[in-house]
């Protein structure tokens, strides 16, 4: 079980989300710190656009 075996890969390709089978233990807190981040960024474009906003 499990998909089989794991296959040879080129190393030299960097990704930012760990590459293939990446499994970070800390992957729940950079999970909430991302979602986090995009909150605050969306909350505070929104918070501009209604302050800018002419009718």
């Amino acid at each position: 079980q499990g998909g089989g075996a794991r296959y040879p890969y080129p190393k030299e390709v960097w990704s930012p989300a760990g590459g293939w089978w990446s499994r970070p233990s800390n992957w729940k807190s950079n999970t909430a710190i991302a979602f986090g981040m995009i909150f605050a960024i969306t909350y505070t474009l929104a918070s501009v656009g209604a302050e800018k906003e002419v009718r």
